[in-house]
């Protein structure tokens, strides 16, 4: 048959020497596909021809070869493109250098060193820079000239990248755009028929072009990939460089994009195969089925063809029988033919070639019987029409008969006034068009309703055909006309109607006009009198007249108000007769004789107006006399005040108030004055003049006490610029000798302690000057002062900034220091201390520093260290003293030093022995878990382990667990001694147990230290189940019982559930029952009685009581004629009290409902134990004020919570500069005072001052960095106040996030081990056991490894090796 190559041929596959390249590698004889050419070194030649094994294509090879063979133009083994890259990199470089200044012999010099590393590898070339492809068909930018800062060793290297990477990328490109076409001509068999012939061809070519796409699909992700890579990384290129590398990759993926879409039309070969064989299949069985659709077709059409002869003969013969047997035929045409026709469109949507032209002659085929159908229904549609005609003739015939009755009892009602009586009663005559009124509106109501049913029955009958809707139309039109007739009937007789009604209004309408003149009448008497009365009676005449006016006012609105009303009925219209003109005269004078009524009350209310004018300026004077006298006197009264005055202050701040005052009377009470001359006269004109002269008299005074006000104010502020800017140099001064200092590198501990307190000194003085700069700030600053005010404030913030940071440099450096100190000390202690065992002897080593002594002194302390191993200098030791016992160094104090905790990072067992292997596992250490260290580390060689004896916080327990491992992986870190503090009062006990002895009170606001817990109790919890509750359909958790175990609710068995409504009796016997309620459908009920009634009428009933409302009564369980109407319900709950439903099963879960005693709920499944319930925890701790020791337990109110050293205000406190608050003893020195809502950082557990009883802690304003003493609570007792408390951890993250907090600096100090107050005597003496605290070097654990190398994160950064010790 036909080859391959010459189908592919035949449709024009291939267009080009790459199509043609292609098809010589993918069709062999064979069906095989070629090797790919190799290239030097076995890498594939991309778009080269493919070797062929058959030797008859080796001309088309050649011819391939020799097309796709690019020349080289200049260098040997350099494409074109590469030569031009090479050219273009080396004049982007040539651009550069020049722009960067270079001569021409340096670019030369630079272009020789650079030749032998271009000649290694050849150079793509590049195009010129541009702004990048522009989308929407836009040309592409100018290329803008390159940054006059370029860097040009970066440009050059960046552009070796572009050139290497550029070819490695065309090749990557070139292959996916090579795959694609490949896809495209394996898939061109699929274009043709699909026979029998061509099955095998085609279903190989399905696979073949399935595995391609997949192919090709991966070569091209690997491209785009490799491009989108590419771009990214271009874009750290240099400017000039970054640009021509995106417009070289955006063409690349360009390329790529349009060889993806070639591939996609191919994605789904095998579904368009499959689905044009399906097509074939299909269209024998639609042929069939379009036959049978033909033949009911043309018998709809036979039966039409009676209907077309009647319609033409005789119309009205039409019979209906005919007209139903036509349409059923035509339905069921039009049933089978519409689902046809779409069945054939749809297939025909998604078909091609040859398969398409069949299926199309089906849907002529289809067309045709549809024409012929539309035929049919045509005719059938017309004969339907004329029998349809008919009931709507009739129907308006009705209609016009109804029309004509109803304007014959229209004319009756006119009966009274034909009668020959010329004038009428006025209320007979009313009643008589009132009745005129009903019938017109009534017959005009009957007419437009005739006109509406004959115009919609015009609209229906227009529907009809065309035939039968002329008949039809024809006599509507008659109707309607005669309907029209009627109308204007009417209209002729309401048009009489509104004349009678003209005569009637005129009589009406002179009757108010005539109350409203005599109401007129009387005012003008009253207001006669008013011109020649005195002052003393004419405000009372005054009022007398007014009110007869307001009479007057009302009878002329209402007069006006009836003449509107009916203006509008008696106005005359054109063409009407001369009874109405002369009713229109009438209405003329009535509106004369309204406005000449309104014209007298304006000018009475105009003499009235000037009566009330005369009284109220009598009475304003006197107000505003008085106003002025009182004015003048205090300015009299400041002027004499300005005299005593002091010399350099500013006035007193209620003089400058008064002065305010005094303008304001002065000023108001001249705009009256002002006011009333403007219309004065005479007599009041000139007692205004007098009033005039005596304010201007008066405001010159207080014009010479405002200036000496202002003199002052400007002397004042002066003097206050002055100390402010003094207060601002001597900050300035102690800021800048801190940082001088600050600045050495060489200073002793002491040194850097001092400079801590002079740093801390110089903020005071910041704070100081910003305090005297926000005292005066103010409206009594005076102008001239503002400016240099504004130059301070800066210089003040600008201090303030240098002052913290000098601050916080001294003190980072002294709290290395000074931590370094301390830690060396204690671990000189804990070495004195160490005993055989593990064990030590601190009381042994106290006596032996203290001499004896309740504590050991900062000498003792001294010496102690200076002897050690390694000694320390004095000035360290005694900077590690202050910081581990700020208040001295008693016993417990020294005993809390010397304690080692340590906090789980990672989950670690723990075990009874030391040995890891074979040691009892007692249980896992959770992370975060506290435990305390009671022994030294030991090194499991076997494991390479660091273990170490602990006890654990939480239960007690002792064992070893692991500290670290060789690896370097830390499971125990260092953590600080863990502190409790109340937050309500609570009870020491003795034990756990809450009926144990109490042993001391813990007040609010004290601290304890954690020795064991917590132990968690949780209490009883309730038990809920899921359902809904009867008849109202509440969804939701029943409550059925307490968390004390008290039973709220009980399943039963003896409740039936209501199908549908019937009725509940007294007593069972139907003959004598009275209905005790309705039972509605969904109720429940409870049985109360086992027995069962049989009543004479049948059925059967029981005795119940109603679940929602408790009551009792016979309800009837099966009805006579076998009907149920009540059914036993399962898993139903009866309510024995008050129970909530929640919405959820959670112990904070809102309540939907609440059930009352004897309510029904239906359960859906078994009930479940309440989460969240009530627990509490126990804490074994010890006072840090008297070492007492006990349980304490909190409860929901979390009396007890864990304490942090950052505190919250809560009420504002003084900060002062000594732990000492009694001013009895000891002058006070105050701060500054910390605000409620502030946040400070205390350096140690709260301490007591025995001599006032208060709470003191020394601490840290976060806000500014000011450092004291705050009390934490006042004296304590019942009705003690918490002034300071342990911030939340969410309250402390949310000041920070506002800005309250201020970056912190460490309290020089601070940090220190959990301390004491001073105790006020020597304590029992006990020995306490001691356990070792880890070694300094336990901090680098993170960061050291075990033998061999290898990098870490902790502080050393992994440089240790080999084998540490902690």
């Amino acid at each position: 048959g036909t080859t391959l190559e010459g189908l592919i041929g035949s449709r024009e596959v291939h267009r080009s020497p790459r199509h043609r390249h292609i098809a010589a590698m993918v069709w062999q004889p064979s069906g095989q596909v070629a090797k790919q050419q190799k290239g030097p070194g076995g890498a594939p030649v991309p778009s080269r021809g493919l070797l062929l094994k058959d030797a008859a294509a080796a001309p088309s090879k050649a011819r391939l070869m020799a097309v796709k063979q690019e020349i080289d133009s200049s260098k040997p083994g350099e494409t074109e493109r590469e030569t031009k890259i090479r050219e273009m990199a080396a004049r982007i470089r040539a651009e550069a250098r020049a722009k960067a200044g270079l001569t021409p012999q340096e670019v030369q010099e630079k272009d020789e060193e650079e030749e032998p590393a271009s000649a290694a590898a050849p150079t793509p070339s590049r195009k010129a820079p541009q702004a990048g492809l522009a989308t929407g068909g836009n040309k592409r930018k100018a290329p803008e000239p390159p940054a006059a800062a370029a860097d040009p060793e970066k440009e050059d290297e960046d552009s070796k990248k572009l050139e290497a990477l550029l070819p490695v990328l065309e090749q990557k490109v070139a292959s996916a755009e090579d795959e694609a076409d490949k896809v495209s001509i394996i898939a061109a068999p699929l274009a043709m028929e699909a026979t029998e012939g061509l099955r095998s061809l085609q279903t190989g070519a399905i696979r073949e072009t399935e595995k391609a796409v997949k192919a090709a699909l991966q070569v091209i992700a690997v491209a785009k990939r490799e491009a989108e890579k590419h771009l990214v990384a271009s874009e750290t290129f240099a400017p000039v460089v970054r640009d021509s590398a995106r417009d070289e990759i955006q063409r690349l993926m360009t390329r790529i994009d349009v060889a993806m879409s070639k591939v996609e039309e191919h994605k789904n070969a095998r579904r368009d195969h499959e689905q044009a064989l399906a097509a074939e299949k299909l269209f024998g069985e639609l042929s069939s089925r379009l036959s049978s659709v033909e033949i009911d077709c043309e018998k709809a059409a036979m039966m039409s063809e009676p209907l077309a002869k009647v319609l033409n003969a005789e119309p009205d013969a039409i019979s209906a029988a005919e007209i139903r047997e036509s349409r059923e035929a035509l339905r069921i045409a039009l049933a089978t033919l519409a689902p046809t026709s779409r069945l054939i469109s749809g297939k025909l949507a998604g078909l091609k070639g040859p398969m398409r032209k069949k299926m199309q002659e089906l849907q002529d085929r289809a067309e045709a019987s549809q024409a012929l159908v539309d035929k049919a229904q045509q005719t059938v549609e017309e004969a339907q029409s004329r029998a349809a005609a008919g009931p709507i003739l009739k129907q308006a015939a009705d209609r016009i008969e109804k029309v004509e009755e109803t304007l014959q009892e229209m004319r009756e009602t006119e009966a009274p006034f034909l009668m020959g009586i010329e004038v009428m009663p006025a209320d007979e005559s009313g009643e008589v068009l009132q009745k005129m009124d009903k019938s017109a509106a009534l017959a005009q109501a009957t007419l437009a309703d005739a006109h509406k049913f004959i115009s919609l029955k015009l609209v229906e009958v227009g529907r009809l055909a065309e035939g039968a809707a002329n008949a039809a139309k024809r006599e509507l039109e008659k109707g309607k006309q005669q309907v029209e007739a009627g109308l204007a009937r009417v209209r002729a007789f309401q048009e009489d109607t509104v004349k009678r009604k003209r005569q009637n209004l005129v009589v009406l309408v002179k009757e108010k006009i005539e109350e409203a003149e005599a109401a007129v009448l009387r005012m003008k008497e009253a207001g006669a009198d008013l011109p020649i009365l005195d002052a003393g009676s004419l405000d009372e005449a005054l009022e007398r007249a007014l009110a007869t006016e307001l009479e007057a006012q009302n009878a002329v609105t209402a007069a006006r108000r009836e003449l509107q009303q009916r203006q509008q009925e008696l106005r005359p219209h054109e063409g009407t007769s001369p009874d109405a003109l002369k009713n229109n005269s009438e209405l003329l004078r009535t509106k004369v004789r309204v406005q000449y009524m309104e014209a007298e009350l304006n000018k009475f209310r105009k003499a009235a107006k000037g009566f009330e004018e005369r009284i109220k300026v009598g009475k304003s004077l006197i107000i505003t006399s008085a106003l002025l006298q009182e004015a003048e006197g205090e300015v009299e009264r400041l002027s004499e005040a300005a005299v005593s005055w002091p010399e350099g202050e500013r006035p007193p701040d209620d003089a400058q108030s008064t002065i305010v005052s005094v303008q304001q009377k002065l000023t108001m009470t001249t705009t009256q004055v002002e006011m009333k001359l403007q219309t004065a006269q005479g007599l009041e004109l000139k007692e205004l003049r007098g009033l005039f002269g005596r304010l201007q008299k008066a405001q010159s005074k207080l014009d010479a006490v405002k200036e000496s006000a202002r003199t002052r104010s400007k002397t004042v502020s002066g003097q206050f610029v002055r100390a402010a800017s003094e207060a601002i140099r001597k900050a300035e001064s102690k800021v800048a000798t801190v940082s001088a200092e600050a600045a050495k590198r060489e200073l002793t501990a002491e040194r850097l302690e001092e400079l801590t307190k002079e740093a801390r000194s110089g903020l005071a003085l910041v704070v100081a000057a910003s305090q005297i700069l926000a005292k005066e700030q103010g409206p009594t600053l005076a102008l001239e002062s503002k400016v240099e005010f504004a130059r301070l404030q800066l210089r003040c913030k600008a201090l303030e900034r240098r002052g913290k940071a000098a601050a916080d440099k001294v003190s980072t450096r002294f709290e290395a220091v000074a931590s370094e100190a301390q830690h060396a000390a204690l671990d000189a202690l804990r070495l004195s201390a160490r005993q055989e065992g593990d064990r030590f002897d601190v009381d042994s080593l106290f006596n032996q520093l203290s001499g004896g002594a309740a504590e050991v002194s900062e000498e003792q302390f001294c010496d102690f260290v200076a002897q050690t191993d390694v000694p320390m200098p004095t000035d360290r030791a005694r900077v590690a003293y202050r910081r581990i016992a700020p208040h001295g160094l008693p016993l417990r104090t020294f005993v809390a030093a010397l304690a080692s905790f340590l906090r789980v990072a990672r989950e670690v067992a723990l075990t009874e022995d030391f040995e890891g292997k074979s040691a009892g596992k007692l249980r896992k250490l959770a992370v975060g878990e506290v435990v305390e260290a009671i022994g030294n580390p030991k090194e499991d060689e076997s494991l390479g382990l660091s273990r170490l004896r602990v006890r654990l916080l939480r239960d007690g327990a002792v064992g070893w667990a692991t500290a670290r491992s060789k690896a370097g992986a830390v499971y125990l870190e260092r953590a600080p001694k863990p502190y409790l503090w109340c937050a309500q009062a609570s009870s020491l006990r003795e034990m756990m147990e809450d009926a144990s002895r109490v042993t001391a009170q813990l007040i609010p606001g004290d601290v304890v230290e954690l020795m064991e817990g917590p132990h968690e109790e949780r209490l009883g919890s309730d038990w809920r189940v899921r359902g809904a509750a009867v008849f109202e359909e509440a969804v939701g958790w029943l409550q059925v019982s307490g968390r004390n175990g008290g039973v709220l609710a009980e399943i039963k068995e003896n409740v039936y559930k209501c199908g549908e409504a019937i009725a509940m009796t007294d007593v069972a016997d139907f003959s004598s029952c009275t209905m005790v309620r309705r039972i509605e459908a969904g109720e429940a009920l409870e049985l109360l009685q086992e027995e069962e009634v049989a009543p004479s009428e049948g059925g059967s009933r029981r005795k119940f009581r109603a679940c929602q409302d408790g009551r009792e009564g016979w309800v009837t369980v099966q009805g006579s004629q076998g009907k149920v109407y009540v059914r036993p319900a399962s898993r139903h709950y009866i309510c024995s009290q008050a129970t909530p439903v929640h919405m959820g099963l959670g112990a904070d879960a809102p309540v939907v409902r609440v059930l009352m005693p004897g309510e029904a709920f239906a359960a859906f499944e078994e009930p479940k134990e309440v989460s969240g319930g009530e627990s509490f925890k126990r804490y074994k701790v010890r006072s840090t004020k008297d070492g007492a020791e006990g349980w304490v337990t909190s409860g929901l109110q979390n009396e007890i919570q864990p304490w942090t050293t950052t505190y919250k205000v809560l009420r504002s406190s003084p900060l002062t500069t000594a732990f000492a608050a009694n001013e009895a003893a000891e002058p006070v020195e105050v701060v500054r005072l910390i605000e409620p809502g502030e946040f400070v950082e205390v350096a140690e557990q709260p301490s007591e001052d025995h001599s006032t009883g208060q709470l003191r802690v020394r601490c840290i304003a976060l806000r500014d960095q000011v450092a004291g003493w705050a009390t934490v609570r006042e004296a304590a007792g019942a009705g003690s106040v918490v002034l300071l408390q342990p911030a939340a951890p969410e309250e402390a993250r949310a000041a920070a996030a506002s800005g309250d907090i201020a970056p912190t600096t460490p309290i020089a100090g601070g940090g220190a081990a959990p301390s004491t107050p001073p105790a006020a005597g020597k304590g029992t003496k006990r020995p306490w056991e001691v356990k070792e605290e880890l070694d300094e070097d336990a901090q680098r654990w993170k960061g050291q490894k075990g033998k061999g190398k290898g990098k870490g994160k902790g502080i050393d950064k992994g440089k240790a090796k080999g084998k540490g010790k902690w």
